[in-house]
Formats: structure tokens, sequence, C-alpha cells
């Protein structure tokens, strides 16, 4: 037998190398060894016992792709809030640590992914995906096999209609960030509040986003506002000109722009330079980076909606200034706290459950309120958290991005929509 493949400190290496020494001639030397050296073994080789001692939550999010600046504040914000847990003792008597998986942006990936996480890395839980087409993957295999989802971003009304029609086979699943249709509430409450008649909704064509478009323009109707162009662009490979030219074209009196990602700054660019002043409202994520406000052009109001901001109410303040201290930069308010708190919220369900059993995490979830950086969430029969006016605290927000930073305009004097 060679020493390939055994470890140094292993006592088989120690004989296979001095095949003329006498076993017990180097008993005491590699049991010093072996003293020594067991912190760094426990380290690099840990037992399954060990695992025990830890709960593990899957983390999915686009690392790579065009949504890979939303993936990577996703991780940040779930990294954090796993630090805030630990810091407070973890729950059950255990340390918590998170295993990412980077999906890339495509449902084939997201759905290995999980499987991965679930069958390998034994996770006791996932928070993700990103997009609602690998939402909807992660959902599907997640359910399968018992194991909690909690879902952050991904809006499309397919998620909670199926929890609502196969409650069993689905009652792990549940979504802490808005549905589609209490995101276009706030979207035309917005709208209403600034006296808009007609409004153009132009985007990345993928899933969501056309939903958003479709229920926007019907409940944005009640209130006599009207679409007066909508146009998608590829998120992978996109053509702004012709919708930027159309969108202008319209005349309208503000453009709802629905891309989380970093291309929302070159349509931006583009469509600034055909209308200067018109006003923008982005549906959230990269215009929220204060990272690129230097870049935005400001001719016109360049509004962005989020689900909490520094200043809109106490634990937003906290979440954002912990964020800046652990990154060196405020969080975007969308693709950041969404996560952050379907991470505590997990947490919270796990201690107020007193187990890690997906059984007793669904009741305690189902049951529970349970505080976050943009408010306290609650969920409804069919598992998606309450947003919105006269709900509770959970109700977004908008800012207006100004010279020396953003400033929350809406809803008026932290007041409900």
């Amino acid at each position: 037998m060679g020493t390939r493949g055994i470890h140094p400190w292993n006592p088989l290496f120690h004989d296979n190398v001095s095949g003329m020494k006498r076993r017990g001639a180097i008993a005491v030397p590699v049991l010093l060894s072996l003293i020594v050296c067991l912190p760094a073994l426990l380290a690099a080789y840990p037992p399954a016992a060990r695992a025990a001692d830890v709960l593990k939550i899957g983390v999915l999010a686009p690392l790579s792709g065009p949504f890979a600046a939303g993936g990577s504040s996703f991780v940040q914000a779930a990294t954090l809030a796993v630090e805030q847990a630990n810091a407070e003792g973890g729950a059950l008597g255990r340390r918590i640590e998170i295993a990412v998986s980077d999906t890339e942006g495509r449902v084939d990936v997201a759905r290995s992914e999980t499987l991965r996480l679930i069958s390998r890395e034994k996770v006791n839980a996932l928070v993700g995906a990103y997009l609602s087409e690998e939402t909807m993957g992660v959902m599907e295999t997640a359910s399968a096999r018992k194991t909690v989802l909690l879902v952050p971003i991904a809006a499309t009304a397919e998620i909670t209609d199926r929890i609502r029609k196969e409650r069993g086979r689905y009652r792990y699943v549940f979504r802490v960030g808005y549905s589609i249709p209490q995101w276009a509430e706030t979207l035309a409450a917005f709208l209403k509040d600034r006296e808009v008649r007609r409004f153009a909704f132009v985007g990345t064509g993928i899933r969501w986003n056309r939903e958003l478009g479709n229920v926007l323009e019907k409940i944005a109707a009640r209130d006599g506002i009207a679409v007066s162009y909508a146009g998608y662009y590829s998120p992978g490979n996109p053509a702004f000109d012709p919708v930027a030219v159309a969108a202008a074209a319209s005349a309208p009196d503000i453009v709802v722009l629905g891309d989380p990602g970093k291309n929302s700054l070159s349509f931006l660019k583009r469509f600034r330079e055909l209308s200067p002043g018109v006003p923008v409202l982005s549906v959230g994520g990269a215009l929220g980076d204060a990272r690129l406000a230097p870049s935005l052009p400001l001719s016109g109001p360049l509004f962005v909606q989020a689900a909490a901001w520094k200043g809109s109410s106490p634990p937003a303040t906290a979440y954002v200034e912990r964020f800046e201290k652990r990154f060196g930069s405020a969080p975007v308010g969308y693709s950041d706290t969404l996560p952050f708190d379907a991470v505590t919220v997990l947490v919270a369900a796990w201690r107020q459950a007193g187990s890690a059993d997906a059984d007793g995490v669904v009741a305690a979830l189902e049951k529970g309120a349970f505080p976050g950086a943009a408010g306290t969430y609650r969920f409804d029969d069919s598992h998606q958290a309450i947003w919105g006016a006269g709900t509770g605290t959970l109700r977004g927000t908008v800012i207006r991005w100004e010279r020396d930073g953003g400033r929350i305009v809406f809803p008026a004097n932290g007041s409900p929509p």
C-alpha cells in the first residue's frame, strides 16, 4: 500500500514512509503530533457528528449572467443576517451557516443546485431564488423534498396560486417579498400621488416583468391612468434604442422601468438623450445602488421603489447602517433587503418552533409575526407576506435620487399609501 491519498498526520503515512521502523517506535511521536494538530484536523475534516452543531441555509442566487449584481447583493444580505443571528446566539443552541449556489439565472441550474444543496450539503432550509422562472424550479424540488423555502424576490402570481391550489404539496413555500398585485398597487398609488395620466412601461422581457406590466396597467386604469407604451428588451443581448425611441415618442408623464439589473442604467442614459426631463420610476434593483449615483443622469426626476430605505423606520435604518459598515456601501433596498429579511424570518421561525423540523417551522411561519428591516412579516393563507396599505408595517417606499443622495418621497411622512 503506497502513501498517495493518505494525510501526513495519519499513522499509516508514517508506517509506510519508514518500513524499517517498528510500529511501536513511532507511536508516541505520532500521538503527540495528533494532539498538537487536533484543531486543524477538526477544521479540515469535520466529522459527521459536527453537523449536528450547525444549522445550514442554502442560498440560491444568480452570481453570473445579467443579474449578477442583484445576486451579489442577495448573498451579502444573507451573510449579514446570518452573522447577526450568530451574534445573538444562533438558533436552537447551534450556529448558523450558509451554503451559496450560483443559479446563473437559469431554470435548469437553479433546479439542479437546489437538489445538490438538499442532498449533498444537507441544508435545513432554502432562501431563493431571484428570477420567477428560476424560483418555480426551486419550488418544485424543495416541495418534493419537504424542505422549507423562503422566497425573497420572485414575484410571479404562480407561486402563491400553486400554494393555494395544492396546499399539501407546496406548504413548505413562503414568499417574503411582495407579490405582483401588491407591487403593482404600490406603484399605482405612487402614480396617482404624482397625478400621472399616462405612463410607459419598459424593461427586460422576463416573466415577472411582463406580469407586472400587465397587472399595473389594469390597476392604474381604475384611477384613469393609461399606458402610453409597453415594450421590453432582452436581458442578455439588449437592444435599448428601439424601446427608448418608442417610449419617448409616446409622450408619457413618466416611464416605469422594470429592470433590476445594470442594463437599467444603459437604458436610462439612452432615454435621457431623447427625453431629458421625463420622470423615470425604477421598480428597484441596480438603480438604487448608491455606487452608481455619480453616473445617474438627473436631468429629470429619477425615482426608485424599494422595500425599505434608511430613514423609513428605525429597523430599516439600523439594517442600512450595519450593511454599510460590513460591506462599505449602502444596500439598494430591494435585492438585499428582502433576502436579509427572509433569513431573519427563517431564524426567528426556528427559534419559535423550537426545532428545525420542517413541519414545525411551517406551523410557526403560519401563525407568527416576524420583525425585519422592512417591517413585521405575517403570512396569509397562500403563504404570501402581507404587504400594502392598511395591512401593517410592510408597505414599501419610493426614493428620489438627488445630487446629495436618495430622499424618501413616498409615502409622505411615513404614512401608508
